[in-house]
């Protein structure tokens, strides 16, 4: 049974650990060891989850150990993107973990250290990204492409061919209309509806969505 080992806490890692038990509670072979967490000492626990190290001291557990990173968040992704990179942790040892409430579709892809929410939809030729995140109830239209170290909100929906940049961030009940592309880091509001295309670190609101930054 491999073991997994979540490097955040609060908000996000929270999450990757509730889907991670309800993984194992439908059967599957994997289990929550800890946290690595820069904030909660050694140690000391969140949730009753035990912190078992910092996110650095990842390569001095075994060889078998794995790991899955949930340290999102908005407005920060560049540093945080370039933070994960300087980890060095190898893909394969990565843990994706995709909740046994979703849809996808047998063609669909999912990356190394991906996380895949309650019912979330995956439709045919979807591509989700090392280390995206794919909260509840989203749903990813044909041939949707998610990149690395995006983030998808509660309940927002990329419609075919929708694509995002790399650390990109669409919030919850955001729209993303078809065939339109987020660029790098490029930010989407709750609720707002992109019908034209984000440039690089801009930040979009509203419905229709206007750059506002």
């Amino acid at each position: 049974m491999p073991k997994v080992l979540i490097l955040g806490g609060h908000g996000d890692g929270l999450v990757a650990a509730q889907v991670l038990r309800d993984m194992q509670r439908s059967g599957q072979d994997i289990e929550l060891a800890g946290f690595l967490n820069d904030r909660v000492p050694k140690g000391g626990d969140i949730s009753g989850i035990p912190v078992l190290g910092t996110t650095r001291e990842w390569n001095t557990f075994p060889s078998d150990m794995m790991f899955h990173i949930a340290l999102h968040k908005v407005g920060h992704m560049r540093a945080r993107v370039e933070l994960i990179e300087s980890l060095g942790l190898p893909a394969d040892r990565l843990a994706s973990l995709v909740h046994p409430c979703a849809q996808i579709a047998d063609d669909a892809r999912i990356g190394a250290g991906a996380l895949i929410a309650s019912f979330v939809t995956c439709q045919p030729g979807v591509t989700v990204g090392r280390c995206a995140t794919v909260r509840a109830g989203a749903n990813l239209g044909h041939d949707v492409q998610i990149a690395d170290f995006s983030y998808v909100g509660p309940n927002a929906t990329l419609c075919g061919r929708a694509n995002t940049g790399k650390g990109s961030h669409v919030a919850p009940g955001a729209i993303v209309v078809d065939g339109i592309a987020l660029s790098d880091f490029a930010l989407l509001g709750a609720g707002a509806v992109a019908f034209r295309p984000l440039g690089q670190d801009e930040v979009w609101m509203g419905n229709p969505a206007r750059k506002v930054k």
